[in-house]
């Protein structure tokens, strides 16, 4: 259920799951930077209009965040790194890693600001009808 009924805090608190998703893709990267074959991910915001994704990512730990769990979450969709590998396979760059969860944290505290303005917008909205 929306924080607040209306379309705009709708699409709001949908970025905000994504953006909460995308962290957690964030982490499992970082969190497996020395796994042996270990692929890098990251997930986008799916356009309405697109279908599930065709990748069907292979989760060889219950650990790792599995396709089911990242669409659950606002319509996000997978897409695998194609980043050249290290010797071992894993292909997680660290540097990469902390940009993209800078850039994310970055974008879910702009998106919680206008959250947060447009309800306490709301009861001045009211006082003027």
């Amino acid at each position: 259920m929306p924080l607040i009924e209306n379309p705009l805090s709708t699409v709001l608190e949908q970025v905000l799951r994504h953006q909460n998703a995308r962290q957690d893709a964030i982490a499992s990267n970082i969190a497996n930077a020395n796994t042996p074959g270990y692929k890098s991910f990251d997930l986008v915001m799916r356009e309405s209009s697109e279908r599930m994704a065709p990748i069907a990512p292979r989760q060889s730990s219950s650990r790792h965040m599995s396709e089911s769990q990242a669409m659950d979450n606002a319509g996000s969709r997978i897409v695998r790194s194609d980043a050249p590998a290290r010797l071992d396979g894993n292909n997680v760059s660290m540097e990469e890693e902390f940009m993209k969860m800078t850039e994310n944290r970055m974008r879910y505290q702009a998106i919680f600001e206008m959250m947060d303005k447009w309800g306490g917008l709301m009861p001045i909205a009211r006082e003027v009808r």
